[in-house]
Formats: structure tokens, C-alpha cells, sequence
């Protein structure tokens, strides 16, 4: 089986199609070649290394941050790598008019919840139907949301990853962040 992928990292503006300049976590990488044809490839989506060396190159990404890698391409193998990112909205003026009531769903969270939501966390918040209304959104309210998400059954170290990697609607809500990283209205850190 090939390796997957999903790339992290913001593209800088003064990027050419020669040097990719990438940024992620206050450090900017200069990427050419193959390191910026897998990147690029993995942007919006995942995506397969299909040789010896593109395997390389990609661990060689991971090591840098940049990458986040699965041994096998299941449904399983992408909620695990999405779980090791940070999915945050994008700044960007661009209508939501083509984006479907979950996608709106899912990026008023990530927008608006007063802290950085994990993947397992919005997928708990969609598998328990909690809709993202003024009692658990801003910083104001992020105790409520939090007591919301973490009980006695879900507190404990990576107890929610555990727990949401077989809920009912994690392939739905992989489908949904995936929709909005391809609209250019998500950037996975």
C-alpha cells in the first residue's frame, strides 16, 4: 500500500513557481522540486506517494512539520492524520453562498467556539447534535463548551481521539473539513 498524506503550512506571498515558500508554527521553509510538487499535492486533499524516492522526500516533510502521513489509505489511516493537525479557518473575503449547511456548521465552530477545536471535538459536537449556538460560542463561553465535549468518560489523555475514531459520523465529518480545505476556507497547521 502507498503512504498518504496531508501537507500543513501556509503558502507565503512571495512564493514563485520555482521556491515555495511555506510557513507554519512562526518558522517559513523554502521548498523546490519534489518537496514542493508533494506539498502542493497534498494541500487541498490527500494525497499517495507512488515511488521510493517520493516516499523519502515526503518523511523527509514530516520530519520538518510540513506533512502528516498515513501508512494505509483508509477512512480510519485520514481521521488519524487529521487528529495530529490543526484545522483553522481561513481569513478570506470569499462569499459562503456554495458552501452546505454542515460545511457552515463546521466552520462557524472552528470560527467562533473561543478556542482551537480538535477534529475529535467537532466530530463529537455533530455525533451528539450540538449546534453551535450563542451559549457555547466565543471566549466568553468556552467554559460551557468545553463541559459540553469533556466528561468523566471523555477527560482522560486521547480518551475523545479513542472514542470519536468510531463514532458514526467521523467519515462525514472527514468529508466536511476536506470540503472546506479544498474551498480554500480551512488551512490545516
Amino acid at each position: 500500500m502507498n503512504m498518504i498524506y496531508l501537507s500543513k503550512g501556509i503558502v507565503k506571498e512571495n512564493s514563485t513557481e520555482h521556491l515555495l515558500r511555506v510557513a507554519r508554527c512562526g518558522q517559513e521553509y523554502s521548498l523546490s522540486g519534489e518537496q514542493a510538487g508533494l506539498w502542493l499535492n497534498g494541500r487541498f486533499r490527500f494525497s499517495e506517494v507512488k515511488t521510493e524516492s517520493e516516499k523519502r522526500t515526503l518523511k523527509h516533510l514530516a520530519r520538518m512539520g510540513l506533512a502528516e502521513t498515513g501508512a494505509e489509505n483508509t477512512d480510519v489511516a485520514r481521521y488519524r492524520i487529521l487528529t495530529q493537525c490543526v484545522c483553522c479557518p481561513a481569513v478570506n473575503a470569499k462569499p459562503e453562498i456554495f458552501l452546505s449547511r454542515a460545511e457552515k456548521e463546521a466552520l462557524t465552530w472552528l470560527r467562533n467556539a473561543g478556542l482551537r477545536l480538535t477534529v475529535a471535538e467537532l466530530i463529537f459536537l455533530r455525533e451528539y447534535k450540538i449546534k453551535p449556538e450563542p451559549r457555547y460560542l466565543h471566549a466568553e463561553n468556552r467554559q460551557a463548551l468545553v463541559e459540553a465535549i469533556y466528561t468523566k468518560n471523555t477527560i482522560a489523555d486521547n480518551c475523545l481521539e479513542q472514542i470519536m475514531e468510531c463514532a458514526e459520523c467521523r467519515d462525514e465529518t472527514i468529508r466536511i473539513l476536506l470540503g472546506l480545505l479544498k474551498k480554500k476556507k480551512l488551512i490545516v497547521l
